[in-house]
């Protein structure tokens, strides 16, 4: 079998502190032969500009400066003139195993016979400030109306996500990628999980994108049904339906006047007479001084 060709588009928006790693994730990938694109997407803290190009020691990696013009666009922009059959979107800040590629496009090809195959996801492990994985659904058209099945760096069909028309540029303020999955199923087009966690998301921020998109979930939401409505408006019952058996398989169905879970407001209470007890907060205390004075002991 032939190496898999992917092109990883790396966006990156004042995370210089972070690309050089990415790039060297992909550059890793073992069994597949990779191109890197990454785009400088208006950065303006003095030195992510500067991290990009000098990424661009290695030949098969190629850095576009662009002013400020959103996630969607900058991966758009990445992805232009690609010649390889796969694309991979891969965030400045985090990373990729390295059987990446070669998992994911053998994954996409055991499932060729059965068709309509889009892409190739996987888990994503959380590190740094986030721990554990993310153990992601199986491939639910319907489910997918509902709540995002998996995270934006997959390995993409190219043929596909041209046909798709990319990310909608507009959609700055997040769930993009949870909208181009969607076009993706509407197309009749599905995506193949991979069982493992190929994929490394890091938490170096208690303020995140991810943050934002939760606060704003609601405007996002109802942007993403308005640019579907006859997928909506098809599977409206079937959406329904699935919605509450989720809500009464997480314990939601009881709900007090704030239309909060009665037992997620049992279990919060829990945790703040747990926080609460003065050995809990002195311990909690004890830790950051000596995460503080490891890292000391470690820039000396």
């Amino acid at each position: 079998m032939e190496k898999p060709r992917a092109t990883v588009v790396i966006p990156c928006f004042n995370h210089g502190a972070f690309v050089r790693a990415a790039v060297d994730s992909a550059l890793a990938q073992e069994g597949a032969d990779v191109r890197v694109v990454v785009v400088n997407d208006g950065s303006d803290d003095g030195a992510s500009a500067a991290a990009c190009d000098a990424c661009a020691g290695d030949p098969r990696v190629r850095v576009v400066h662009q002013d400020n013009r959103g996630l969607p666009a900058a991966r758009n922009r990445g992805a232009a003139g690609a010649e390889t059959e796969y694309l991979v979107f891969l965030d400045a800040d985090d990373w990729i195993e390295p059987g990446f590629v070669r998992t994911l496009a053998g994954a996409i090809e055991r499932e060729e016979g059965a068709g309509g195959v889009s892409h190739a996801y996987c888990q994503e492990r959380l590190v740094e400030k986030g721990s554990g994985v993310w153990k992601v659904p199986a491939w639910d058209p319907v489910l997918l109306l509902i709540t995002n099945l998996h995270p934006v760096t997959a390995l993409v069909k190219r043929g596909c996500f041209e046909a798709a028309g990319g990310f909608d540029e507009t959609m700055r303020g997040g769930y993009e990628d949870w909208e181009f999955w969607i076009r993706m199923a509407e197309r009749g087009w599905r995506g193949v999980r991979v069982e493992e966690p190929l994929f490394v998301w890091r938490r170096h921020s208690h303020s995140t994108m991810v943050m934002n998109v939760i606060r704003d979930h609601h405007d996002l939401y109802a942007a993403i049904r308005e640019r579907h409505p006859r997928l909506y408006k098809e599977h409206a019952t079937e959406i329904i339906v699935r919605s509450n058996a989720l809500m009464n398989r997480c314990g939601m169905n009881w709900l007090d006047e704030r239309e909060e879970p009665v037992t997620l407001r049992a279990m919060k209470r829990q945790r703040a007479m747990y926080e609460s007890i003065v050995a809990v907060r002195v311990q909690r205390g004890m830790q950051r001084g000596l995460k503080r004075l490891l890292g000391r002991g470690a820039r000396a």
